[in-house]
């Protein structure tokens, strides 16, 4: 939690499938499944749109060279506003209303796209471009940074996964659309109407539909203000950068597969930017196009879902170069095919190699990046994923604009049909393919030298079986005194512990040596002159002494942590009960536990009266409990808001219920979430003990 780590083995873990059981939890809470809505709509959307706006262009032009340059200089204007509000759209989303800066865009993509078609000039199809790069700049950090507020801790490498299923899997299904588009729009126009004119008209409308579609899915998502849209955000934003360029140029593993993805994604990036020229190549008329991305889409999907089963059988790290090789074998047998149907199952080759690459990278990287930094080092990976393909689309075509395309003959009846002979396509083809078998070498170099040292300076013996062991899950438990948190603490602890789970129990404020001694002061009722911001400060403390000392290395253990109180704690008796402020006191704790948050909070909700005649029945009112009834019917009104803003990860019970009722209501809930963490303990028990 502190600077660069020392090297330290880290062992294969497994990537996590998505069964049927993870499905239906992450489905079953309603802001993952409106958003999980929105990214497959705007996805297909944006790939349909993709395909289009590069047959607008080349169909502006028509077939010369001037197309290659043409298509070029539309990338150019994609590329461009990624390179150069990468590093400072995250400030600006940090500043501003992360809902609002996601819907506003979104509509801001449908307004510009849908104005597209009706342009003649390259010109004006750049600017426009321009503008919905700009505002996709400013969507993706805030969807990055909404994202993982939707789903708890232990589910997000699976909600990861839907993720990147939804994003890329919509590609193949975005091919098959846009032929459908294409052939419908020049079936059912009128003649001369602007849809028969232009065939690529009826894609992007669609596509502007969809942004509208996602803005109105995001609209109905709660998503409560965060609180770091505060000046000290950009302000710090020069260290925040370089410490995540540090981290990424520090860790061998890490510089290989963000390099390795960033090739694959060039790949799928040079597949779609020739497709249309390819698709001519191969005189598969004006559909072909949408063909050939759709057998990369199926491949990608493929790759996607067999990632899993295959990491159980080879660690995910050597997974990696042989993917990223297959998909550069798969790109040089569909070069020199000489003709659509040859050329589909080499597509599929291809995008199934680059499917199993972005998964692994994907998973491997969260596994290694520590919290706090995880953000950073997954903006790199984004930002680079996004050069990577919208740089393969610009230096592409400009390649081909000036090698020269294959020549077009007219066969005896008239009709234009490309012979097979190699000119700039196949040959940028072979040479984007020969870069990813490279590169597929030296990952496989570094990888190997890399792991090495990590199990070596971990002491580790190479033959020894190594048991994947996941982190650990953080469960608080949060309600007003008197609610019996205690009681279903103890409950929960006895029922994981006989399932073979290592629990820690702990409490707040304590938990450690220091933190007792500030409990002390906390709740001596002999400490009444205490200012409000003192005892903000004094909690915030002694919970970052706790999470340091104790949380953390039990997370990192594997272990189930169970909190009595945590950080929303503070924020409903600071900053709503004694009136300072729920977002600034919250923005303290995140500090005070570099981002740590509970994966589950479990809230018995009780009247405050109630609680209170509980809590004192045994002895006398603490400082807290003395506060007095408004104070207490604040601090659970604050609960309640709280449980409401994030279901997916709230509990909300009522603690009047019986005690047996509310204990099978939390360890029902607790189930799920666990499974990862019983298949380890079970893994570990079966392998043999050392003689």
């Amino acid at each position: 939690m502190g600077g660069p780590a020392a090297v330290r083995a880290h062992p294969p873990v497994a990537l996590p499938a998505t069964s049927a059981t993870a499905l239906r939890a992450l489905l079953g809470s309603p802001p993952f499944r409106r958003m999980a809505a929105a990214t497959g709509t705007s996805a297909l959307g944006d790939w349909i749109g993709f395909l289009a706006i590069i047959a607008l262009t080349a169909d502006i032009l028509g077939p010369t060279r001037a197309a290659a340059f043409a298509v070029s200089g539309v990338m150019t204007a994609r590329v461009l506003p990624s390179l150069l509000l990468a590093p400072v759209a995250g400030v600006f989303v940090d500043r501003w209303n992360r809902k609002r800066v996601l819907i506003v865009t979104d509509l801001g993509r449908a307004t510009v796209m849908a104005l597209i078609p009706f342009t003649d000039e390259i010109l004006t199809l750049v600017l426009a471009t321009l503008v919905i790069e700009v505002l996709s700049a400013l969507f993706a950090p805030a969807k990055d940074a909404v994202f993982p507020t939707l789903v708890r801790r232990d589910q997000l490498v699976t909600a990861n996964q839907i993720n990147l299923v939804l994003t890329y899997g919509a590609l193949p299904l975005a091919g098959v659309l846009y032929a459908v588009l294409v052939v419908l729009g020049q079936r059912v126009a009128p003649a001369g109407s602007l849809l028969a004119l232009r065939p690529s008209a009826l894609p992007i409308w669609f596509n502007a539909v969809s942004f509208v579609v996602s803005a109105a899915f995001i609209a109905a998502i709660p998503v409560r203000r965060h609180a770091g849209a505060t000046r000290e955000a950009g302000e710090a934003v020069g260290a925040a950068f370089r410490e995540g360029i540090e981290f990424v140029a520090g860790r061998p593993v890490i510089r290989a597969l963000i390099g390795g993805v960033m090739v694959a994604a060039a790949t799928a990036g040079v597949v779609i930017s020739t497709g249309e020229f390819f698709a001519d190549l191969l005189n598969a008329g004006p559909s072909g196009f949408g063909v050939l991305v759709a057998a990369v889409g199926v491949g990608m999907v493929g790759g996607l879902l067999l990632a899993g089963p295959l990491s159980r059988r080879v660690r995910p790290e050597w997974l990696f170069p042989p993917a990223l090789g297959g998909a550069g074998l798969g790109l040089a047998a569909a070069a020199v095919t000489p003709g659509i149907v040859t050329a589909v199952p080499a597509a599929i080759v291809m995008g199934a190699g680059a499917g199993v690459v972005f998964i692994v990278g994907y998973t491997v990287l969260q596994q290694r990046a520590e919290d706090r930094i995880r953000g950073r080092v997954f903006g790199a990976f984004n930002a680079g994923v996004r050069l990577a393909i919208f740089g393969a689309t610009v230096a592409v075509p400009f390649t081909i604009g000036l090698v020269g395309r294959e020549a077009r003959v007219v066969g005896p009846d008239g009709a234009a049909v490309y012979p097979y002979v190699f000119g700039g396509i196949r040959l940028t083809l072979l040479a984007t393919a020969a870069l990813a078998v490279l590169g597929a070498l030296v990952v496989a170099r570094v990888l190997r030298a890399a792991l090495r040292r990590e199990r070596l300076a971990a002491g580790d013996d190479p033959a020894a079986p190594v048991v994947p062991r996941p982190r650990g899950m953080l469960v608080a438990f949060e309600g007003g005194d008197g609610t019996g948190k205690s009681t279903q603490i103890g409950l929960l602890r006895d029922h994981l512990t006989a399932l073979g789970l290592r629990v820690v129990v702990t409490r707040e404020p304590g938990g450690t040596a220091i933190g007792e001694r500030v409990r002390e002061v906390l709740l001596d009722p002999g400490s009444a002159a205490m200012t409000d911001r003192t005892e903000a400060l004094l909690y915030a403390a002694a919970r970052a002494q706790h999470v340091a000392e104790v949380i953390v290395p039990a997370l990192e253990d594997g272990a189930v942590v169970l909190c009595d109180r945590f950080i929303d704690s503070s924020v409903v008796y600071q900053g709503a009960g004694r009136g300072l402020g729920e977002p600034r006191v919250e923005a303290l704790n995140l500090w005070a536990t570099a981002g740590v948050l509970a994966d589950l909070v479990v809230l018995l909700d009780l009247d405050a009266e109630e609680g209170l005649r509980r809590a004192v029945a045994d002895a006398g009112p603490d400082r807290l409990e003395a506060a007095g009834d408004a104070f207490h019917g604040a601090v659970r009104a604050a609960y309640r808001r709280r449980a409401a803003a994030e279901p997916h990860r709230w509990l909300l019970l009522d603690a009047s219920r019986p005690v047996e009722e509310l204990h099978e209501r939390i360890r029902g809930d607790v189930a799920v979430a666990l499974a990862p963490l019983l298949e380890a303990a079970a893994a570990a028990a079966a392998v043999p003990a050392a003689p």
